[in-house]
């Protein structure tokens, strides 16, 4: 391709808005397939099962996702904005910046598209594009593009922006110059490490154990929350900053594209009985639209009352007796701990009542485990 061409691809990418972008080669990444085999055969991709070999597979190889593709057009966009304060003083949890506007696969989707059905339409050669939805691992192929370099917490850092970007990926047969990667490195600086609640992040860096990681937990784990991470997870109740928020590079840049960014305080800190007490058309009515919605109704309310174990006072005491009742059995376990938390942490007067009355009526084995436990104590 010529300069003439190349610079016309950089021009409808800048016209969807995607000022950051650059070009990988459409060919495997050194050491990328084996150490995402290494994980799994650690048992590190937790209860990620779709992340099977031929998964893998398909992910580190551009040809797999688009036969005789010949280059990678990454684009990025930010996702650091501020938080809007509450103004008030009730329990809220957090949401990780990302999910605080709108689900940034849709955001993507209609540009990626468009860029793809462009390139088809002026060229004649195939494009085909993808967010983190398809089989295509987009975080070493921004690094291979020059847009920045992976750091320690496994995100991909962009110099004055930082990990606070979201990526997307058009594979296309063309023959376009590509990017030349970044020489730069996180050098002795671990903040993310030391950051990390749980230690999900290995000792020295570049690996995140998922089965540890608040982000998996939060969102992807339909199961039970284990015990012994529960306390750890603060007031987050879908994904996790944690790792983010400490790293150094862009840290004092506040930039995001417009609809990634909250438009309430709500939207950031969600307060944390709202979330208990909704049911599906009220989670489906509130998220739509969101990525919030990955978490589904039920795991987001469990993670509501663990964030409640950790910050909430004798005024959410009511609204976890409520949950303790909850029709999902995942959610009347994760209430039934935190009642515990609460009330043994405020002095309150009659929790231990509260789940006495529902272990005499609970019928599920582990939700009555956890009623014992939470009566007993640690």
């Amino acid at each position: 391709m010529n300069a003439l061409q190349q610079a016309r691809i950089r021009e409808f990418v800048e016209a969807e808005g995607l000022t950051l972008a650059g070009i990988a080669p459409a060919q495997p990444v050194a050491g990328v397939r084996e150490a995402a085999m290494a994980a799994r055969e650690a048992g590190r991709l937790a209860g990620m099962g779709w992340m099977d070999e031929s998964w893998i597979g398909r992910a580190t190889d551009p040809q797999a996702f688009l036969p005789g593709a010949r280059s990678l057009i990454v684009v990025g966009l930010p996702c650091h904005a501020p938080d809007p304060p509450p103004g008030d003083t009730v329990s809220r949890g957090r949401v990780a910046r990302y999910a605080r506007g709108r689900d940034y696969h849709r955001v993507f989707e209609k540009r990626l598209r468009r860029i793809a059905r462009t390139i088809r339409e002026e060229s004649g050669e195939a494009a085909r594009a993808t967010v983190d939805y398809g089989p295509l691992l987009e975080r070493p192929y921004a690094a291979a593009a020059g847009l920045g370099w992976i750091g320690k917490s496994t995100m991909l850092l962009v110099p004055g922006i930082g990990p606070w970007v979201l990526l997307g990926v058009v594979a296309t047969t063309l023959e376009l110059e590509p990017g030349t990667p970044l020489r730069k490195t996180c050098g002795d600086c671990a903040r993310c490490i030391a950051a990390c609640p749980t230690g999900a992040i290995a000792p020295d860096g570049y690996s995140v154990d998922a089965r540890l990681c608040i982000s998996y937990h939060t969102i992807e784990n339909r199961s039970v929350v284990p015990r012994e991470l529960r306390a750890r997870f603060k007031d987050w109740v879908f994904g996790c900053d944690d790792c983010l928020d400490s790293c150094p590079v862009g840290a004092s840049r506040w930039e995001s594209y417009a609809e990634f960014a909250p438009a309430t305080a709500d939207d950031a800190r969600p307060p944390l009985r709202e979330l208990i007490a909704l049911d599906d058309d009220g989670f489906t009515e509130r998220y739509r639209g969101r990525a919030v919605m990955r978490a589904k109704r039920d795991g987001l309310v469990r993670n509501a009352c663990i964030a409640l174990g950790n910050v909430g006072t004798a005024e959410d005491l009511p609204a976890l007796a409520d949950a303790v009742a909850d029709q999902s059995a995942l959610v009347r376990g994760h209430a039934a701990w935190a009642v515990g938390q609460v009330g043994r942490r405020v002095g309150a007067a009659g929790w231990g009542q509260t789940l006495e009355g529902r272990l005499a009526v609970e019928q599920d084995p582990w939700v009555r485990e956890e009623l014992r436990f939470a009566l007993e104590g640690e």
